[in-house]
């Protein structure tokens, strides 16, 4: 099947359900269903900043999992922690 195959081969489930206009669960099922190991992908410091620049001109979570191919909750996830960090090397630093 084409799909399990651009999947193994590095596509992420987010850019494979955009491509089958299909949600990213429903890939996910199908590769469960199928034996198909899942494949975590953590969001890079490139990938963050990245989503934070996306984020900070005003996109929504929606259109930056959209424009970076990772979830909405990753993003959300990541800026958060992002957010921390930053404002404990503020505080730190001072």
């Amino acid at each position: 099947m084409e799909l399990i195959r651009a999947y193994r081969d590095g596509a992420s489930a987010a850019e494979l359900a955009r491509r089958y206009r299909v949600s990213k669960s429903a890939i996910l099922e199908l590769l469960t269903k199928r034996d198909v190991p899942r494949r975590y992908q953590s969001l890079t410091e490139g990938d963050i900043d990245r989503a934070e620049q996306l984020y900070r001109d005003g996109n929504s979570l929606t259109a930056c999992s959209e424009l970076t191919g990772f979830s909405a909750s990753s993003i959300n996830r990541a800026l958060k922690e992002a957010r921390r960090s930053h404002s404990v090397c503020r505080t730190t630093t001072q």
